[in-house]
């Protein structure tokens, strides 16, 4: 390996922590950029290869352990976004010698990129999960606390604690599902930079074909986490997190089908433009999204979702 490149790995990795900081100051501004915390990781990765952005990974968590004094914090940058980013990157790049054409390179589906990008957060938001001890009964009441306190005492403290709890039980469907659509953005906004720079080597996919689709695998997964969200427990918190991992790689999958269906329509930029209006405004045309990429995946053949 070129000393350049282990360069680019290591000004990644600060660049990661950097943006990483503001789970740690706890500043709005800080806390929004730490959304991008994945994109240098996985610029290094695509445009520079694998091990690069494994470097970066790793230089991203000794950072943030460094200047913060806190093992915790370093190994939470590393299990909840450097070394998820770093392996995201890997199956990115990952090819294989075409059979058909000399010289050509079959790449990673980018629909089992998509699958990746869903298993590993989920596995993740289940780790964390389980080393920072998540309890949805004593977050909830501490919520309900805070919040009784904020509106002081006169405030319905029943409702109060109805409120607190029933966003307490969204967590596990929201935060994979969040994380999910940060690494696919992340993914996309550093193929693009490393493909202007001239350091991508993988071909320009059609997106709104090959990721309007999930491999079939992800149905039974989809649907048994659904159900498992229901039950009490654990069972039902491990259901809510896979279900909400899956739901967003379906959901993307489907807004995908939409551009891809909406191409041979004159007024296509209207009707993309009042459809993402509309999802800023209800949540209604996500859900529309999320059956329409489950209908895709099931009904298209198996060649092209796998």
């Amino acid at each position: 390996m070129k000393p350049s490149a282990i360069v680019i790995g290591l000004a990644a990795g600060f660049a990661a922590a950097l943006l990483f900081a503001g789970v740690v100051v706890q500043s709005t501004l800080a806390i929004l950029l730490s959304l991008v915390a994945p994109l240098p990781i996985l610029i290094a990765s695509l445009g520079w290869g694998s091990v690069v952005g494994f470097i970066a990974a790793l230089t991203a968590a000794v950072t943030v352990a460094s200047v913060t004094g806190s093992l915790a914090s370093g190994g939470l940058l590393f299990v909840s976004i450097s070394l998820p980013a770093a392996l995201i990157g890997h199956v990115a790049g990952l090819a294989r010698p075409n059979e058909t054409s000399p010289g050509g390179l079959d790449w990673y589906p980018v629909s089992r990129i998509l699958f990746g990008i869903s298993a590993i957060v989920a596995v993740i938001c289940l780790l964390v999960g389980w080393i920072v001890g998540y309890d949805p009964q004593a977050i909830g009441d501490e919520l309900s606390r805070a919040l009784a306190t904020q509106f002081g005492p006169e405030a319905p403290s029943e409702q109060l604690d109805a409120f607190a709890h029933q966003v307490v039980a969204i967590i596990p469907f929201f935060q994979p599902a969040l994380l999910v659509l940060v690494f696919v953005l992340c993914l996309y906004l550093a193929a693009t930079i490393t493909r202007l720079s001239g350091r991508l080597q993988r071909a320009r996919d059609d997106l709104p074909t090959v990721a309007s689709v999930l491999p079939r695998a992800a149905l039974p997964v989809f649907g048994a986490a659904l159900l498992s969200s229901f039950a009490p427990g654990a069972l039902g918190t491990v259901g809510a997190v896979v279900a909400g991992s899956f739901g967003m790689a379906f959901t993307l999958a489907g807004l995908a089908a939409i551009h891809r269906m909406t191409r041979a329509t004159r007024s296509r930029g209207l009707i993309l433009f009042a459809y993402y209006m509309a999802v800023m405004i209800l949540t209604f045309p996500l859900l529309v999204a999320t059956i329409i990429g489950l209908s895709e995946t099931a009904r298209r053949p198996a060649a092209i979702s796998s």
